[in-house]
């Protein structure tokens, strides 16, 4: 038995799997040049110079083909840890939002945290769960705005009363980590990124690199902490039964 919010995360999850096959296929097919004949003078077969206008500039050349497809596969990389991080959050938000709806603790949902809310904006709503949502996303927002990763998951997790063990978190933490660098810096690994997880073995003031290691181990550790979250929800009846699947 799984949530249905876990089911959301697999599925797109599973879309993103595709992608990183996909672009492996076609990239050993241009290794074992397999996508261009002497049909054409363009770096591939079937580039239309009038809407292909970057891809008709480049050097028909083996070396070429080779670093157009090595590009394209780093910025699918890069593209799918992103989206595991934004799978993540979506998990973390409709999970707080179906447990507040359900039986959580009102004190133990807001916590320390504050919100100002009109009369006007509170009846526009029209409903107690519409208010319970817009609160859970008001409290989402606002630990997301903490700039913290580790903070969002230790607080998403005390939040719901649940204990995650302290080995899943630190595990999928990196890789987590990682998609702030991807989007604030390049990729480029800072001082305190490399020295907070050494075992990645990044360099400071380098790119980091997104190998298929790394890329497979994002997933398994991501998934395994989100998996984590599902099992105890469920456990401690956190969700409604129309939230949950077989």
């Amino acid at each position: 038995m799984k949530t249905r919010y876990l089911v959301r995360f697999l599925g797109d999850s599973a879309y993103m799997d595709s992608d990183l096959e996909l672009i492996d296929v076609i990239q050993q097919a241009i290794l074992n040049k397999q996508v261009k004949t002497n049909s054409t003078k363009y770096i591939f077969d079937h580039i239309d110079p009038k809407k292909h206008t970057k891809l008709a500039k480049w050097k028909s050349s083996d070396h070429s083909r080779s670093l157009a497809s090595h590009h394209l596969k780093n910025s699918l990389r890069a593209a799918y840890i992103k989206s595991l991080y934004e799978a993540t959050t979506n998990y973390f938000q409709d999970v707080l939002k179906a447990s507040a709806q359900n039986i959580l603790n009102v004190d133990q949902l807001v916590g320390e945290h504050s919100m100002n809310f009109t009369n006007k904006e509170l009846l526009s709503l029209g409903s107690f769960e519409k208010i319970i949502e817009k609160i859970s996303l008001s409290i989402f927002r606002q630990l997301e705005n903490e700039r913290s990763t580790k903070s969002l998951i230790e607080k998403m997790h005390k939040k719901l009363g649940l204990s995650i063990n302290e080995h899943t978190i630190s595990s999928a933490l990196p890789y987590l980590e990682i998609r702030h660098l991807l989007v604030h810096s390049q990729g480029v690994a800072d001082k305190e990124f490399s020295k907070s997880f050494p075992s990645l073995k990044a360099k400071e003031n380098k790119p980091i690199r997104l190998s298929y290691d790394l890329i497979d181990n994002a997933r398994k550790c991501i998934t395994d902490l989100i998996v984590e979250f599902d099992n105890q929800l469920i456990e401690k009846n956190l969700v409604k039964r129309e939230d949950l699947q077989p």
